[in-house]
Protein backbone atom coordinates (compact mmCIF):
# COMPACT_ATOMS: atom_id res chain seq x y z
CA UNK A 1 0.00 0.00 0.00
CA UNK A 2 2.95 2.14 1.06
CA UNK A 3 4.58 1.14 -2.13
CA UNK A 4 1.12 2.17 -4.32
CA UNK A 5 1.16 5.57 -2.38
CA UNK A 6 4.55 7.00 -3.02
CA UNK A 7 3.70 5.66 -7.04
CA UNK A 8 0.67 7.70 -7.14
CA UNK A 9 2.18 10.73 -5.21
CA UNK A 10 5.19 10.75 -7.79
CA UNK A 11 2.61 10.81 -10.44
CA UNK A 12 0.43 13.68 -9.35
CA UNK A 13 3.50 15.42 -8.40
CA UNK A 14 4.49 15.15 -12.37
CA UNK A 15 1.08 15.69 -13.42
CA UNK A 16 0.76 19.37 -11.31
CA UNK A 17 4.36 20.37 -12.75
CA UNK A 18 3.13 19.06 -16.50
CA UNK A 19 0.34 21.40 -16.48
CA UNK A 20 1.86 24.11 -14.75
CA UNK A 21 4.64 24.04 -17.50
CA UNK A 22 1.84 23.58 -20.12
CA UNK A 23 -0.31 26.33 -18.77
CA UNK A 24 2.92 28.72 -18.66
CA UNK A 25 3.57 27.93 -22.18
CA UNK A 26 0.10 28.91 -23.54
CA UNK A 27 0.61 32.36 -21.48
CA UNK A 28 4.23 32.82 -23.05
CA UNK A 29 3.18 31.87 -26.61
CA UNK A 30 0.01 34.16 -26.18
CA UNK A 31 2.62 37.23 -25.34
CA UNK A 32 5.07 36.14 -27.81
CA UNK A 33 2.16 36.57 -30.38
CA UNK A 34 1.44 40.09 -29.10
CA UNK A 35 5.65 40.95 -29.14
CA UNK A 36 5.37 39.63 -32.60
CA UNK A 37 2.39 41.24 -34.09
CA UNK A 38 3.36 44.74 -32.12
CA UNK A 39 6.96 43.89 -34.05
CA UNK A 40 5.12 43.98 -37.04
CA UNK A 41 3.27 47.21 -36.42
CA UNK A 42 5.94 48.83 -35.73
CA UNK A 43 7.87 47.93 -38.30
CA UNK A 44 5.02 48.81 -41.06
CA UNK A 45 4.88 52.45 -38.85
CA UNK A 46 8.61 52.89 -39.77
CA UNK A 47 7.85 52.11 -43.13
CA UNK A 48 5.20 54.68 -43.92
CA UNK A 49 7.15 57.26 -41.89
CA UNK A 50 9.86 56.60 -44.39
CA UNK A 51 8.00 56.62 -48.05
CA UNK A 52 6.50 60.01 -46.59
CA UNK A 53 9.87 61.10 -45.93
CA UNK A 54 10.61 60.20 -49.60
CA UNK A 55 7.85 61.97 -51.35
CA UNK A 56 8.28 65.18 -49.69
CA UNK A 57 12.06 64.77 -50.49
CA UNK A 58 10.84 63.70 -54.60
CA UNK A 59 8.39 66.84 -53.98
CA UNK A 60 10.99 69.21 -53.09
CA UNK A 61 13.84 68.15 -55.12
CA UNK A 62 11.18 68.64 -58.25
CA UNK A 63 10.69 72.09 -57.03
CA UNK A 64 13.86 73.04 -56.46
CA UNK A 65 15.63 72.26 -60.07
CA UNK A 66 12.14 74.59 -61.37
CA UNK A 67 13.06 77.05 -59.66
CA UNK A 68 16.96 77.10 -60.20
CA UNK A 69 15.99 76.56 -63.92
CA UNK A 70 13.86 79.24 -64.25
CA UNK A 71 16.28 81.57 -62.17
CA UNK A 72 19.50 80.76 -64.30
CA UNK A 73 18.54 78.81 -67.67
CA UNK A 74 20.88 76.82 -66.92
CA UNK A 75 19.25 73.44 -68.07
CA UNK A 76 21.40 71.37 -66.03
CA UNK A 77 18.59 71.70 -63.21
CA UNK A 78 16.45 70.07 -65.13
CA UNK A 79 18.18 66.84 -64.21
CA UNK A 80 16.91 66.85 -60.83
CA UNK A 81 13.66 67.99 -61.66
CA UNK A 82 13.36 64.94 -64.39
CA UNK A 83 14.17 62.47 -62.07
CA UNK A 84 11.83 63.52 -59.41
CA UNK A 85 8.73 63.85 -61.68
CA UNK A 86 9.79 60.22 -62.91
CA UNK A 87 9.45 59.00 -59.56
CA UNK A 88 7.06 60.86 -57.26
CA UNK A 89 3.99 59.10 -58.66
CA UNK A 90 5.49 55.62 -58.61
CA UNK A 91 6.27 56.73 -55.05
CA UNK A 92 2.80 57.37 -53.56
CA UNK A 93 1.62 54.22 -55.03
CA UNK A 94 4.10 52.74 -53.02
CA UNK A 95 2.80 54.71 -50.03
CA UNK A 96 -0.89 53.65 -50.87
CA UNK A 97 0.16 50.10 -50.53
CA UNK A 98 1.64 50.64 -47.31
CA UNK A 99 -1.61 52.14 -45.66
CA UNK A 100 -4.31 49.82 -47.59
CA UNK A 101 -5.37 48.60 -44.16
CA UNK A 102 -5.72 52.25 -42.56
CA UNK A 103 -8.59 54.22 -44.69
CA UNK A 104 -8.24 57.76 -43.09
CA UNK A 105 -4.54 57.42 -44.49
CA UNK A 106 -5.67 56.03 -47.30
CA UNK A 107 -7.99 59.52 -47.93
CA UNK A 108 -5.15 61.54 -47.37
CA UNK A 109 -2.89 59.54 -50.09
CA UNK A 110 -5.46 59.97 -52.61
CA UNK A 111 -5.26 64.25 -51.51
CA UNK A 112 -1.40 63.81 -51.74
CA UNK A 113 -1.79 62.46 -55.54
CA UNK A 114 -4.02 64.72 -56.79
CA UNK A 115 -2.21 67.90 -54.77
CA UNK A 116 0.98 66.19 -56.20
CA UNK A 117 -0.42 65.96 -59.60
CA UNK A 118 -1.72 69.43 -60.21
CA UNK A 119 2.31 70.74 -58.59
CA UNK A 120 3.84 68.77 -61.15
CA UNK A 121 1.46 70.51 -63.93
CA UNK A 122 2.35 73.82 -62.70
CA UNK A 123 5.68 73.17 -62.45
CA UNK A 124 5.70 71.92 -66.34
CA UNK A 125 3.59 74.69 -67.15
CA UNK A 126 5.90 77.41 -65.89
CA UNK A 127 9.33 75.14 -67.83
CA UNK A 128 6.96 75.33 -70.68
CA UNK A 129 6.58 78.67 -70.88
CA UNK A 130 10.36 79.64 -70.33
CA UNK A 131 11.55 77.28 -73.30
CA UNK A 132 8.42 78.74 -75.35
CA UNK A 133 10.73 82.58 -74.75
CA UNK A 134 8.51 83.49 -72.17
CA UNK A 135 10.42 83.82 -68.99
CA UNK A 136 8.69 87.07 -67.68
CA UNK A 137 5.41 85.40 -68.14
CA UNK A 138 7.13 81.94 -66.25
CA UNK A 139 8.63 83.67 -63.38
CA UNK A 140 4.84 85.32 -62.86
CA UNK A 141 3.44 82.12 -62.59
CA UNK A 142 6.25 81.04 -59.36
CA UNK A 143 5.46 84.41 -57.85
CA UNK A 144 1.66 83.92 -57.71
CA UNK A 145 2.54 81.43 -55.26
CA UNK A 146 0.17 79.03 -56.75
CA UNK A 147 2.73 76.13 -56.36
CA UNK A 148 3.62 76.74 -52.71
CA UNK A 149 -0.15 76.65 -51.59
CA UNK A 150 -0.02 72.81 -53.33
CA UNK A 151 3.48 72.61 -51.12
CA UNK A 152 1.84 73.54 -47.80
CA UNK A 153 -1.16 71.83 -48.51
CA UNK A 154 1.05 68.37 -49.08
CA UNK A 155 2.98 69.54 -45.98
CA UNK A 156 -0.20 69.58 -43.95
CA UNK A 157 -1.21 66.44 -45.18
CA UNK A 158 2.39 64.50 -44.55
CA UNK A 159 2.68 66.10 -41.26
CA UNK A 160 -0.96 64.99 -40.12
CA UNK A 161 -0.36 61.44 -41.72
CA UNK A 162 2.96 61.46 -39.45
CA UNK A 163 1.22 62.58 -36.66
CA UNK A 164 -1.34 59.30 -36.89
CA UNK A 165 2.14 56.82 -37.50
CA UNK A 166 3.89 58.25 -34.56
CA UNK A 167 0.74 58.06 -32.45
CA UNK A 168 0.45 53.94 -33.81
CA UNK A 169 3.81 53.54 -33.16
CA UNK A 170 4.09 54.87 -29.40
CA UNK A 171 0.86 52.45 -28.77
CA UNK A 172 2.67 49.28 -30.75
CA UNK A 173 5.50 50.50 -28.41
CA UNK A 174 3.67 50.57 -25.12
CA UNK A 175 2.02 46.95 -26.00
CA UNK A 176 5.23 45.17 -27.02
CA UNK A 177 6.96 46.51 -23.35
CA UNK A 178 4.06 45.20 -21.72
CA UNK A 179 3.84 42.10 -23.39
CA UNK A 180 7.58 41.51 -22.27
CA UNK A 181 6.55 42.72 -19.12
CA UNK A 182 4.37 39.97 -18.34
CA UNK A 183 6.41 37.08 -20.10
CA UNK A 184 9.02 37.78 -17.48
CA UNK A 185 6.86 37.53 -14.32
CA UNK A 186 4.92 34.65 -15.89
CA UNK A 187 8.49 32.61 -16.71
CA UNK A 188 9.87 33.62 -12.63
CA UNK A 189 6.30 32.45 -11.18
CA UNK A 190 6.46 29.24 -13.28
CA UNK A 191 10.23 28.14 -12.57
CA UNK A 192 9.30 29.10 -8.92
CA UNK A 193 6.68 26.30 -9.27
CA UNK A 194 8.77 24.17 -10.94
CA UNK A 195 11.63 24.58 -8.64
CA UNK A 196 9.74 23.52 -5.85
CA UNK A 197 7.99 21.15 -7.06
CA UNK A 198 11.07 19.36 -8.32
CA UNK A 199 12.80 19.42 -5.16
CA UNK A 200 10.09 17.43 -3.22
CA UNK A 201 10.32 15.12 -6.36
CA UNK A 202 13.70 15.09 -5.93
CA UNK A 203 13.44 13.92 -2.26
CA UNK A 204 11.63 11.05 -2.95
CA UNK A 205 12.76 9.54 -6.15
CA UNK A 206 16.41 10.10 -4.36
CA UNK A 207 15.25 7.79 -1.49
CA UNK A 208 14.38 5.52 -3.87
CA UNK A 209 17.31 5.15 -5.83
CA UNK A 210 19.11 4.67 -2.79
CA UNK A 211 17.67 1.75 -2.33
CA UNK A 212 17.58 1.02 -5.72
CA UNK A 213 21.20 0.77 -6.30
CA UNK A 214 21.74 -1.45 -2.99
CA UNK A 215 19.74 -4.16 -4.90
CA UNK A 216 21.31 -3.31 -8.21
CA UNK A 217 25.32 -3.39 -6.78
CA UNK A 218 25.66 -7.34 -7.32
CA UNK A 219 24.03 -7.23 -10.66
CA UNK A 220 26.66 -4.17 -11.58
CA UNK A 221 28.98 -6.36 -10.21
CA UNK A 222 28.53 -9.11 -12.93
CA UNK A 223 27.51 -7.19 -15.63
CA UNK A 224 30.83 -5.41 -15.05
CA UNK A 225 32.91 -8.93 -15.06
CA UNK A 226 31.20 -10.71 -18.42
CA UNK A 227 32.01 -6.60 -19.97
CA UNK A 228 35.63 -6.85 -19.50
CA UNK A 229 35.66 -10.52 -20.50
CA UNK A 230 34.18 -9.57 -23.79
CA UNK A 231 35.95 -6.08 -24.44
CA UNK A 232 39.33 -8.30 -24.07
CA UNK A 233 38.77 -10.32 -27.01
CA UNK A 234 40.78 -9.95 -30.03
CA UNK A 235 37.70 -10.11 -32.14
CA UNK A 236 34.49 -7.74 -32.33
CA UNK A 237 31.88 -8.66 -30.25
CA UNK A 238 28.14 -7.25 -30.35
CA UNK A 239 25.37 -8.43 -28.23
CA UNK A 240 21.41 -7.59 -29.07
CA UNK A 241 18.40 -8.78 -27.04
CA UNK A 242 15.38 -10.62 -28.30
CA UNK A 243 14.70 -8.12 -30.95
CA UNK A 244 17.55 -7.38 -32.60
CA UNK A 245 18.61 -4.44 -30.85
CA UNK A 246 22.24 -3.47 -29.74
CA UNK A 247 23.10 -4.06 -26.02
CA UNK A 248 26.86 -4.55 -26.12
CA UNK A 249 30.04 -3.10 -28.27
CA UNK A 250 33.63 -3.79 -27.62
CA UNK A 251 36.36 -1.51 -28.66
CA UNK A 252 37.43 -3.64 -31.49
CA UNK A 253 33.64 -3.52 -32.64
CA UNK A 254 34.00 0.46 -32.11
CA UNK A 255 37.07 0.17 -34.52
CA UNK A 256 35.75 -1.52 -37.12
CA UNK A 257 32.36 -0.03 -37.48
CA UNK A 258 33.31 3.54 -36.88
CA UNK A 259 30.37 3.76 -34.11
CA UNK A 260 30.68 4.19 -30.54
CA UNK A 261 28.24 2.00 -27.89
CA UNK A 262 26.83 5.20 -26.30
CA UNK A 263 25.31 6.17 -30.04
CA UNK A 264 24.26 2.54 -30.79
CA UNK A 265 22.90 0.98 -27.98
CA UNK A 266 19.42 0.01 -28.11
CA UNK A 267 19.31 0.67 -32.44
CA UNK A 268 18.50 -2.30 -34.83
CA UNK A 269 21.71 -4.30 -36.08
CA UNK A 270 21.09 -3.70 -39.19
CA UNK A 271 21.22 0.28 -38.96
CA UNK A 272 24.58 -0.21 -36.73
CA UNK A 273 26.23 -3.53 -38.78
CA UNK A 274 25.90 -2.48 -42.30
CA UNK A 275 27.07 -5.56 -44.64
CA UNK A 276 27.35 -6.31 -47.95
CA UNK A 277 28.70 -8.99 -51.08
CA UNK A 278 32.49 -7.79 -51.44
CA UNK A 279 31.44 -8.50 -55.70
CA UNK A 280 27.86 -7.11 -56.03
CA UNK A 281 27.86 -4.62 -52.94
CA UNK A 282 24.39 -6.12 -52.12
CA UNK A 283 22.71 -6.09 -48.98
CA UNK A 284 23.64 -9.30 -47.35
CA UNK A 285 21.11 -11.24 -45.06
CA UNK A 286 22.37 -10.35 -41.28
CA UNK A 287 23.38 -13.47 -39.14
CA UNK A 288 21.16 -12.09 -36.31
CA UNK A 289 17.78 -12.22 -38.25
CA UNK A 290 18.84 -16.03 -39.05
CA UNK A 291 20.02 -16.85 -35.45
CA UNK A 292 16.43 -15.33 -34.06
CA UNK A 293 14.44 -17.12 -36.95
CA UNK A 294 16.31 -20.59 -36.43
CA UNK A 295 17.72 -20.66 -32.89
CA UNK A 296 20.99 -21.99 -34.02
CA UNK A 297 25.07 -21.34 -34.32
CA UNK A 298 24.92 -19.30 -38.17
CA UNK A 299 28.23 -17.91 -40.01
CA UNK A 300 28.63 -15.20 -42.78
CA UNK A 301 29.01 -16.48 -46.12
CA UNK A 302 32.10 -15.49 -48.00
CA UNK A 303 32.91 -12.54 -49.61
CA UNK A 304 31.10 -10.33 -46.79
CA UNK A 305 32.47 -6.60 -46.23
CA UNK A 306 31.12 -4.49 -43.16
CA UNK A 307 30.67 -0.46 -44.18
CA UNK A 308 32.28 2.15 -41.44
CA UNK A 309 30.77 4.97 -41.26
CA UNK A 310 33.58 6.73 -43.20
CA UNK A 311 31.70 4.74 -46.27
CA UNK A 312 35.64 2.26 -46.25
CA UNK A 313 34.06 -1.73 -46.64
CA UNK A 314 36.11 -4.14 -44.46
CA UNK A 315 36.34 -7.89 -45.14
CA UNK A 316 35.18 -9.67 -42.17
CA UNK A 317 33.97 -13.34 -41.17
CA UNK A 318 31.91 -14.03 -38.27
CA UNK A 319 29.83 -15.85 -36.48
CA UNK A 320 26.62 -15.48 -35.03
CA UNK A 321 25.28 -17.44 -31.53
CA UNK A 322 22.01 -17.27 -29.41
CA UNK A 323 21.57 -16.34 -25.62
CA UNK A 324 19.72 -18.57 -23.88
CA UNK A 325 17.96 -18.20 -20.71
CA UNK A 326 17.43 -20.82 -17.81
CA UNK A 327 14.54 -22.32 -19.48
CA UNK A 328 16.11 -21.93 -23.16
CA UNK A 329 13.75 -18.87 -24.00
CA UNK A 330 15.83 -16.68 -26.73
CA UNK A 331 17.60 -13.97 -24.50
CA UNK A 332 19.51 -12.04 -27.01
CA UNK A 333 22.25 -12.84 -29.77
CA UNK A 334 26.19 -12.77 -30.02
CA UNK A 335 27.87 -11.96 -33.03
CA UNK A 336 31.55 -12.29 -32.86
CA UNK A 337 33.44 -10.98 -36.41
CA UNK A 338 36.99 -9.87 -37.40
CA UNK A 339 39.21 -8.20 -39.98
CA UNK A 340 40.38 -10.49 -42.67
CA UNK A 341 42.20 -7.81 -45.06
CA UNK A 342 45.31 -9.25 -43.83
CA UNK A 343 44.14 -12.59 -45.18
CA UNK A 344 42.78 -11.24 -48.45
CA UNK A 345 45.96 -9.41 -49.11
CA UNK A 346 48.27 -12.13 -48.53
CA UNK A 347 46.07 -14.30 -51.04
CA UNK A 348 46.62 -12.05 -53.31
CA UNK A 349 50.14 -11.49 -53.10
CA UNK A 350 49.90 -15.25 -53.22
CA UNK A 351 47.73 -15.18 -56.28
CA UNK A 352 50.23 -12.33 -58.50
CA UNK A 353 53.23 -14.19 -57.09
CA UNK A 354 51.74 -17.42 -58.89
CA UNK A 355 51.12 -15.05 -61.97
CA UNK A 356 54.27 -13.57 -62.17
CA UNK A 357 55.94 -16.83 -62.43
CA UNK A 358 53.90 -17.97 -65.19
CA UNK A 359 54.49 -15.21 -67.14
CA UNK A 360 58.28 -15.26 -66.30
CA UNK A 361 58.28 -19.03 -67.95
CA UNK A 362 56.32 -17.58 -70.96
CA UNK A 363 58.79 -14.97 -71.24
CA UNK A 364 62.01 -17.10 -71.00
CA UNK A 365 60.07 -19.74 -73.26
CA UNK A 366 59.64 -16.50 -75.66
CA UNK A 367 62.63 -15.07 -75.45
CA UNK A 368 64.60 -18.25 -76.14
CA UNK A 369 62.66 -18.44 -79.28
CA UNK A 370 63.09 -14.88 -80.32
CA UNK A 371 66.59 -15.21 -79.88
CA UNK A 372 67.30 -16.99 -83.55
CA UNK A 373 65.58 -14.92 -85.75
CA UNK A 374 66.58 -11.86 -84.11
CA UNK A 375 70.58 -12.89 -84.99
CA UNK A 376 69.41 -13.34 -88.57
CA UNK A 377 68.10 -9.52 -88.35
CA UNK A 378 71.07 -7.96 -86.96
CA UNK A 379 72.80 -9.79 -90.04
CA UNK A 380 70.78 -8.09 -91.88
CA UNK A 381 70.54 -5.24 -90.45
CA UNK A 382 74.55 -5.41 -90.73
CA UNK A 383 74.87 -5.59 -94.63
CA UNK A 384 72.10 -3.12 -95.49
CA UNK A 385 73.72 -0.61 -93.08
CA UNK A 386 77.28 -1.71 -94.87
CA UNK A 387 76.31 -1.34 -98.67
CA UNK A 388 77.97 1.52 -100.40
CA UNK A 389 75.23 2.20 -102.44
CA UNK A 390 72.70 2.71 -99.43
CA UNK A 391 71.53 5.97 -99.14
CA UNK A 392 72.36 8.40 -96.12
CA UNK A 393 68.71 8.23 -95.07
CA UNK A 394 68.58 4.82 -95.29
CA UNK A 395 71.58 4.01 -92.81
CA UNK A 396 70.33 6.51 -90.25
CA UNK A 397 66.69 4.80 -90.56
CA UNK A 398 68.89 1.25 -90.49
CA UNK A 399 70.75 3.00 -87.40
CA UNK A 400 67.64 3.54 -85.13
CA UNK A 401 66.89 -0.12 -86.02
CA UNK A 402 69.82 -1.50 -85.03
CA UNK A 403 69.53 0.13 -81.63
CA UNK A 404 66.19 -0.62 -80.88
CA UNK A 405 66.85 -4.61 -81.92
CA UNK A 406 69.47 -4.33 -79.56
CA UNK A 407 67.06 -2.92 -76.78
CA UNK A 408 65.13 -6.42 -77.90
CA UNK A 409 67.86 -8.47 -77.41
CA UNK A 410 69.05 -6.18 -74.21
CA UNK A 411 65.41 -7.44 -73.04
CA UNK A 412 65.43 -11.12 -74.11
CA UNK A 413 68.90 -11.17 -72.12
CA UNK A 414 67.16 -10.37 -69.14
CA UNK A 415 63.90 -12.12 -69.47
CA UNK A 416 66.26 -15.04 -69.34
CA UNK A 417 68.21 -14.50 -67.17
CA UNK A 418 71.61 -14.11 -68.31
CA UNK A 419 71.69 -10.45 -68.37
CA UNK A 420 71.73 -8.52 -65.25
CA UNK A 421 71.77 -4.71 -65.73
CA UNK A 422 73.33 -4.20 -69.43
CA UNK A 423 76.87 -4.37 -69.20
CA UNK A 424 78.48 -1.59 -66.75
CA UNK A 425 76.16 1.95 -66.10
CA UNK A 426 77.83 4.58 -68.58
CA UNK A 427 77.20 8.42 -68.81
CA UNK A 428 74.15 8.95 -70.27
CA UNK A 429 73.09 12.43 -72.56
CA UNK A 430 69.31 12.16 -71.17
CA UNK A 431 67.91 14.71 -73.66
CA UNK A 432 69.85 12.75 -76.73
CA UNK A 433 68.10 9.64 -75.19
CA UNK A 434 64.43 11.36 -74.82
CA UNK A 435 64.58 13.47 -78.60
CA UNK A 436 65.71 9.63 -80.32
CA UNK A 437 62.41 7.94 -78.08
CA UNK A 438 60.29 10.65 -79.67
CA UNK A 439 62.14 9.64 -83.05
CA UNK A 440 60.78 6.12 -83.03
CA UNK A 441 57.09 6.87 -81.76
CA UNK A 442 56.95 9.54 -84.21
CA UNK A 443 55.13 7.62 -86.52
CA UNK A 444 52.12 7.00 -83.54
CA UNK A 445 52.22 10.60 -82.70
CA UNK A 446 51.88 11.79 -86.54
CA UNK A 447 48.73 9.36 -86.71
CA UNK A 448 46.78 10.11 -83.93
CA UNK A 449 48.08 14.16 -84.61
CA UNK A 450 49.55 14.62 -81.26
CA UNK A 451 51.87 17.91 -80.37
CA UNK A 452 54.64 17.24 -78.46
CA UNK A 453 55.70 19.99 -76.71
CA UNK A 454 59.65 19.88 -75.46
CA UNK A 455 60.49 22.28 -72.26
CA UNK A 456 63.71 20.80 -71.77
CA UNK A 457 66.85 22.79 -70.19
CA UNK A 458 70.58 21.94 -70.68
CA UNK A 459 71.09 19.16 -68.50
CA UNK A 460 74.73 17.59 -67.04
CA UNK A 461 75.02 13.96 -68.24
CA UNK A 462 74.24 10.83 -65.60
CA UNK A 463 75.41 7.55 -64.85
CA UNK A 464 72.90 4.95 -65.68
CA UNK A 465 72.02 2.12 -68.05
CA UNK A 466 70.64 3.23 -71.54
CA UNK A 467 68.75 0.59 -72.60
CA UNK A 468 66.80 0.51 -69.45
CA UNK A 469 66.41 3.74 -69.04
CA UNK A 470 65.35 4.25 -72.61
CA UNK A 471 62.80 1.36 -71.90
CA UNK A 472 61.54 3.57 -68.84
CA UNK A 473 60.75 6.49 -70.54
CA UNK A 474 59.39 4.62 -73.77
CA UNK A 475 56.95 3.14 -71.41
CA UNK A 476 55.93 6.76 -70.13
CA UNK A 477 55.78 8.83 -73.56
CA UNK A 478 53.89 5.22 -75.04
CA UNK A 479 51.55 5.35 -72.03
CA UNK A 480 50.79 9.06 -72.52
CA UNK A 481 50.35 8.50 -76.57
CA UNK A 482 47.40 5.89 -75.60
CA UNK A 483 45.58 8.43 -73.36
CA UNK A 484 45.60 11.60 -74.94
CA UNK A 485 42.79 11.59 -77.90
CA UNK A 486 43.47 12.71 -81.77
CA UNK A 487 45.16 16.28 -81.61
CA UNK A 488 46.57 15.75 -78.18
CA UNK A 489 49.42 17.39 -76.47
CA UNK A 490 52.35 16.10 -74.54
CA UNK A 491 54.52 17.61 -72.71
CA UNK A 492 57.53 17.03 -71.63
CA UNK A 493 59.47 18.83 -68.97
CA UNK A 494 62.96 18.19 -68.06
CA UNK A 495 65.23 20.27 -65.71
CA UNK A 496 67.98 20.25 -63.26
CA UNK A 497 67.19 20.11 -59.71
CA UNK A 498 68.66 19.64 -56.31
CA UNK A 499 67.49 16.95 -54.21
CA UNK A 500 68.73 16.10 -50.94
CA UNK A 501 72.42 15.87 -50.72
CA UNK A 502 73.58 16.07 -54.70
CA UNK A 503 71.76 16.44 -58.14
CA UNK A 504 69.76 15.19 -60.10
CA UNK A 505 67.65 15.62 -63.21
CA UNK A 506 63.92 15.46 -63.31
CA UNK A 507 61.70 14.89 -66.41
CA UNK A 508 58.30 15.10 -66.25
CA UNK A 509 56.01 13.18 -68.82
CA UNK A 510 52.81 15.27 -68.92
CA UNK A 511 49.57 14.72 -71.44
CA UNK A 512 46.30 16.08 -71.76
CA UNK A 513 43.91 12.85 -71.52
CA UNK A 514 41.00 12.21 -68.88
CA UNK A 515 43.74 11.57 -66.26
CA UNK A 516 43.55 8.76 -64.06
CA UNK A 517 40.74 8.08 -61.32
CA UNK A 518 41.40 8.81 -57.79
CA UNK A 519 40.47 5.32 -56.72
CA UNK A 520 43.73 4.05 -59.13
CA UNK A 521 46.37 5.97 -57.82
CA UNK A 522 47.48 3.70 -55.04
CA UNK A 523 47.03 0.70 -57.58
CA UNK A 524 48.70 1.93 -60.63
CA UNK A 525 52.13 0.44 -59.78
CA UNK A 526 51.56 -3.05 -59.41
CA UNK A 527 51.85 -5.48 -61.38
CA UNK A 528 49.11 -6.49 -64.22
CA UNK A 529 46.94 -3.36 -62.91
CA UNK A 530 45.89 -1.63 -65.72
CA UNK A 531 43.38 1.17 -66.36
CA UNK A 532 43.63 0.76 -70.25
CA UNK A 533 39.94 -1.13 -71.80
CA UNK A 534 41.38 -2.70 -74.96
CA UNK A 535 44.87 -2.82 -74.45
CA UNK A 536 48.37 -3.30 -71.81
CA UNK A 537 49.35 -6.20 -69.77
CA UNK A 538 49.77 -3.77 -66.65
CA UNK A 539 53.18 -4.65 -66.36
CA UNK A 540 54.41 -1.54 -68.29
CA UNK A 541 54.28 1.27 -64.82
CA UNK A 542 55.71 -1.67 -62.99
CA UNK A 543 58.61 -2.43 -64.86
CA UNK A 544 59.40 1.32 -65.25
CA UNK A 545 59.16 1.88 -61.50
CA UNK A 546 61.50 -1.04 -61.17
CA UNK A 547 63.69 0.39 -62.96
CA UNK A 548 64.00 3.71 -61.50
CA UNK A 549 64.63 2.33 -58.54
CA UNK A 550 67.20 0.36 -59.35
CA UNK A 551 68.74 3.80 -60.87
CA UNK A 552 68.44 5.06 -57.38
CA UNK A 553 65.76 7.26 -58.21
CA UNK A 554 61.67 8.33 -57.83
CA UNK A 555 58.66 8.39 -60.20
CA UNK A 556 55.30 10.14 -59.11
CA UNK A 557 52.01 10.21 -60.83
CA UNK A 558 50.45 13.76 -60.13
CA UNK A 559 48.42 16.43 -61.81
CA UNK A 560 49.57 18.02 -65.02
CA UNK A 561 50.86 21.40 -64.08
CA UNK A 562 48.51 25.01 -63.98
CA UNK A 563 44.90 25.22 -62.95
CA UNK A 564 43.59 22.81 -60.31
CA UNK A 565 40.89 21.70 -63.30
CA UNK A 566 43.24 20.80 -66.35
CA UNK A 567 42.90 16.99 -67.08
CA UNK A 568 45.34 14.79 -67.65
CA UNK A 569 48.07 13.17 -65.98
CA UNK A 570 51.48 13.63 -65.02
CA UNK A 571 54.40 11.27 -64.12
CA UNK A 572 57.33 12.86 -62.79
CA UNK A 573 60.65 11.19 -62.76
CA UNK A 574 63.85 12.06 -60.70
CA UNK A 575 67.36 10.06 -61.80
CA UNK A 576 70.30 11.35 -59.64
CA UNK A 577 73.34 12.03 -61.13
CA UNK A 578 76.24 9.81 -60.41
CA UNK A 579 74.28 7.11 -57.93
CA UNK A 580 74.19 5.00 -61.14
CA UNK A 581 72.35 1.46 -61.21
CA UNK A 582 72.05 -1.05 -59.20
CA UNK A 583 73.66 -3.84 -60.12
CA UNK A 584 73.02 -6.35 -57.57
CA UNK A 585 69.18 -6.62 -58.41
CA UNK A 586 67.59 -8.62 -61.25
CA UNK A 587 65.83 -6.57 -63.88
CA UNK A 588 62.68 -7.18 -65.26
CA UNK A 589 61.98 -5.25 -68.77
CA UNK A 590 58.29 -5.67 -70.62
CA UNK A 591 56.82 -3.91 -73.57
Amino acid sequence: MQTVYKRYSVIAGFALLFFLLVFNAIVTRRNLGVQVENQVGMAHSRQVLYELSETESLLKDAETGQRGFLLTGDSRYLTPYNESVEEVMPQIDALAKVTVDRPSQQARVRQIRNLAQEKLTEMAETIALYNGGRPDLAKDRVLSHAGLGYMDQLRLLIVQMEGEEEALDIQRTNRYQDSIDKTIRSIYLSSLFAVVGLAVLAFYILRDIRLREQHAADLRAREEWFRVTLTSIGDGVIATDAEGKVTFFNSVAEQLTGRRLGEVRGRFIHDVFPIFNEFTLERAANPVDKVRERGIVVGLANHTVLQHVDGRLTPIEDSAAPIRGDRQTLLGVVLVFRDVTHERKSEEVLRKTEKLASAARLSATVAHEINNPLAAIFNLVYLAKTDPDAPEQVIRQLSLAEQELERVAHITGQTLGFYRDSSVPEPIRLDALVESILMLYAHKLEAKNIRVVRQIEECPPLVGVPGELKQAISNLVSNAADAVGTEGTITLHMRPVDEGGGEAIELVVEDDGPGIPAEYTTRIFEPFFTTKQDVGTGLGLWVTKGIVDRHGGSLILGAPAGTGTRKGAAFTLRLPLKSGARGDAPAITAV
